[in-house]
């Protein structure tokens, strides 16, 4: 049986036993141990009040601009943006709309309060502490959010006005008491325990996933090449869309069973702490399913394309560039913000079900989107190895020998 040999490759190949120790490892060493005893339950949370993230919103933009100094992460990276005077005035005229202050009211608040310097790397900068500004009692929470986008685009994305993080940024309050017992009674609850512990489960695993995947597949793919098996399967009967959707699905199956492995092994340290009636055991099979294995069907299948049209090399770049620009564009926002294209989703903690229920939908909607792309790259993936058999084509090179970079005299 086909499936069965491809399975069989995969099981006895050198990157398949390193990728199932890492993905082991990492998981012992950040979920495992992390999670020994009573959950850390956070000092602050989500209010989503307009007036707390208005207030929160206007304060920081007005001793950014005072400073001229906007603290940015665009793709991840962090930049000290500092604006010309055309786009300073800009957004002045943004923070004195949501304001309701005139520039001299504003210049008079600014000279009237104390000065103080930050050092940003190798300068100084020079900040001022203005108190709490006021926000305009005419101003909408809509028109306020049209006005922090304009911000946002002017200073090149990436800053903390960007509309959809206004929530996470900017709406959170100390918990009370009341509210402590209120996120314990949701994880109890609504979560039955396990939900909480299997976001936390796939924030973790997920970053696994994000990159290790394109080593097995690479390395398959391109072991046809060195070994020359590619001349032998070319000659057979079998169809090319069986060929690759059967070794997809080895990939695939193969490289899921350790995660399947880590939820076990999740699920029996739930049952060590925690009472067995108050456990919703299921959600920790369910959710990390959903959670991650679009995301790992989606990075096997670029990584099959890419190494058959390119090479391994270029596939193994490419994927740790997606990886690595994902985990760098979650930025300090570990939970509450997962966006329709995000390929590792983010979520570092027990609790915060009220958080990831604000991205839900566009957690679904990505989960689903990489799923059905993984399936169509695939599909792609069989025209292309078709071509290939058929000799009508024979990848493209970007180095070596016969590559579209060679210097022909």
């Amino acid at each position: 049986m086909l499936f069965g040999k491809e399975c069989r490759r995969i099981l006895t190949s050198l990157t398949f036993i390193i990728y199932c120790f890492v993905v082991g490892l990492f998981f012992v060493s950040q979920y495992i141990e992390e999670n020994k005893g009573d959950p850390y339950i956070p000092d602050e949370k989500i209010s989503e009040d307009h007036d707390v993230i208005m207030n929160g919103a206007v304060g920081n933009l007005a001793n950014e601009y005072l400073a001229n100094n906007y603290i940015c992460y665009p793709y991840g990276f962090y930049k000290s943006v500092r604006l010309n005077e055309d786009d300073s005035k800009k957004v002045e005229e943004c923070l004195l709309e949501v304001t309701g202050l005139t520039h001299d009211e504003l210049m008079d608040i600014r000279d009237s309060g104390e000065h103080y310097y930050v050092e940003h790397g190798l300068q100084e900068t020079m900040y001022y502490d203005i108190g709490e500004l006021p926000v305009s009692d005419t101003i909408t929470y809509e028109r306020f959010c049209e006005l922090m986008g304009q911000v946002d685009d002017i200073l090149g994305g990436g800053s903390s006005y960007k509309v959809e993080d206004l929530v996470v940024t900017y709406s959170y309050v100390p918990m009370t008491q009341e509210d402590r017992e209120a996120v314990i009674s949701d994880l109890y609850e609504k979560d039955g325990v396990a939900g909480g512990y299997a976001r936390l489960f796939s924030d973790y695993v997920g970053i696994d996933l994000g990159i290790m995947p394109v080593f097995v597949a690479a390395a398959l793919v391109s072991a046809d090449r060195r070994k020359r098996v590619s001349d032998l399967i070319y000659t057979r009967k079998i169809s090319s869309l069986k060929l690759i959707f059967t070794r997809y699905a080895a990939l695939v199956t193969m490289m899921f069973i350790p995660v399947i492995l880590c939820m076990i092994a999740a699920a029996i340290q739930l049952i060590k702490y925690f009472d067995f009636n108050d456990l919703a055991l299921y959600k920790m099979f369910t959710q990390p399913t959903f959670w991650l294995l679009p995301q790992l069907m989606i990075v096997t299948a670029v990584a099959m394309i890419v190494t058959e049209v390119f090479s391994s090399g270029i596939a193994i770049l490419l994927q740790f560039a997606w990886w690595f620009s994902s985990i760098m564009a979650s930025g300090a926002k570990l939970s509450g913000s997962i966006s329709k294209f995000d390929l590792v989703c983010r979520h570092n903690t027990v609790f915060g079900r009220d958080e990831f229920m604000l991205s839900r939908n566009d957690f679904i909607f990505n989960r689903v989107f990489f799923f059905i792309t993984a399936i169509v790259i695939t599909a792609i993936t069989a025209y292309v190895y078709e071509l290939k058999r058929g000799g009508r084509f024979h990848g493209i090179r970007l180095f070596g020998k016969d590559s579209i970079f060679r210097h022909k005299a």
